[in-house]
Order: structure tokens, then sequence, then C-alpha cells
């Protein structure tokens, strides 16, 4: 066989690869409405690190939520309406930080001092004049500099694991319907036989194709490509150096 046939053949291998994991990751989008923990998931992780961050006030005659906040329960719905709409992550962080400095209040700050690790009378102190509308000062604001900065690490830590558990999940998912997609197809094109005695070849193919379908996705165009073009470069090099 000679080499350009090998090299056009196994371009197209690659490209019918890709186009599965592709469709896998096309069913997998269109199966979201009917499964909504698809979208939901990594989200828990998120929810854990906000709550924590806005817990409700301690003492008698309190609300359960701080004067002029938006309540807890209503943070989380609008944290996890950004997640599963697929928002900006960066956007999302800021929507959720910006949410639980507002929800801190008097009766919430020893609680949440003690979840970020800062002075809990300081921060109580922040509180009722952030509250009162009375300026901070300088031990303040070096402490509620320092409380923004722990929100903000304490919230990229959830946001970036929830993203990295919520990728790794679409690809699984997506690997298991390429598998799914690849078994049909080998039982389209080889019937009842497939399941038979001296397939068991056919099958195992099967799955390594769907395997390699959900991996092969993103960069399969890019690597028939160079493969393409190191054939070729291959190819002129033998033309030019003497045989």
């Amino acid at each position: 066989m000679s080499v350009e046939i090998t090299t056009l053949q196994l371009s197209q291998v690659i490209t019918a690869i890709g186009g599965l994991g592709t469709a896998a990751f096309g069913l997998l989008e269109a199966l979201k409405p009917f499964f909504g923990s698809i979208n939901r998931m990594g989200l828990s992780h998120i929810q854990n690190t906000v709550s924590a961050l806005t817990p409700s006030q301690s003492g008698d005659g309190l609300p359960p939520d701080p004067v002029n906040a938006l309540p807890r329960h209503g943070i989380l719905a609008t944290i996890e309406a950004n997640w599963v709409n697929g928002a900006d992550l960066a956007a999302q962080k800021a929507v959720a930080k910006s949410l639980v400095k507002l929800h801190l209040g008097p009766g919430t700050a020893a609680a949440v001092a003690k979840n970020v690790n800062v002075d809990p009378d300081t921060l109580h102190s922040i509180a009722v004049k952030t509250l009162a509308g009375t300026p901070l000062e300088q031990a303040e604001s070096d402490v509620f500099s320092r409380f923004d900065l722990i929100v903000t690490a304490m919230l990229d830590e959830a946001y970036q694991l929830s993203d990295q558990i919520f990728r790794n999940g679409m690809r699984t998912l997506a690997a298991v319907l390429a598998v799914l997609l690849a078994l049909a197809g080998a039982v389209g094109l080889e019937g009842r036989q497939l399941f038979q005695h001296g397939h068991l070849r056919d099958i195992v193919l099967a799955l390594l194709v769907g395997l390699l379908a959900t991996p092969l996705a993103p960069i399969a165009k890019d690597l028939s490509s160079a493969l393409a073009t190191a054939v070729n470069t291959m190819q002129a090099v033998k033309k030019v150096l003497p045989r």
C-alpha cells in the first residue's frame, strides 16, 4: 500500500473518530434539558462554601438573615442559576463575592469570622459600622482587606474545583455515549452476528473507538492536518536527498 493511501485512510479514521466524539458531546448537550443533574455537577461544592460564608444570624430576636441583604436561599438560588446557565466563571465568582459581603451583618460576623479565620470582634465592629455608614479605622480596614482576600481565595478554590468536576464529568458521560454510539454503529454494520463467536475483535474495536472519540474530538482536525503535513514533508525530503 502506498504512503499516500495509508495517510489518507489514517486521516479519515482520525476525522471519523473525532466526529464520533463531537456527536457524543452534542447528544449530551441535547440531553441536558431532560437530565438537570448534568448541569449541576460540581455545584454542591460551591454551595457548601457559600453557605459557610453566609450563615444565619445568631441572637435573640434577630431575623434569620441580615436586613437589606439577599437571604441565603436567594444567594444560593442566584449562584445555581449562574452555574446552570454557564455564565463566565470570573463573573460568577464576582457575583458570589458581592453577595457574601452584602450578607455580612452584626449577627453573622462571629460565625463568618470563624470560617475565614479573622478576629470576630473586629469583624463584628466592621459589620456594625458598615451597616451604619460609619468610616472604618485603619486596623479595621486592614482586617476587612484580609477578609476580602480570604473570601476571594475560598470562592476561587470552590469554583475552580467545581469547574474541574464538571468538565471531568462531561468528558466521562460523553465517553460513555461515544462507546454506546460506536457499539450501535458496529451492530448496524454486523447485525446480530456481532455478538456471535469470532466477532470479539469487532466489539473490542468498537469499544476502543468509543473511548478514543472523546479526547480526540477537540484535536481531530489539527491532528489529521499535522499528520498530512508530516508525511508531505518526509516525501519532499526524500526527493531532495540523494538515494
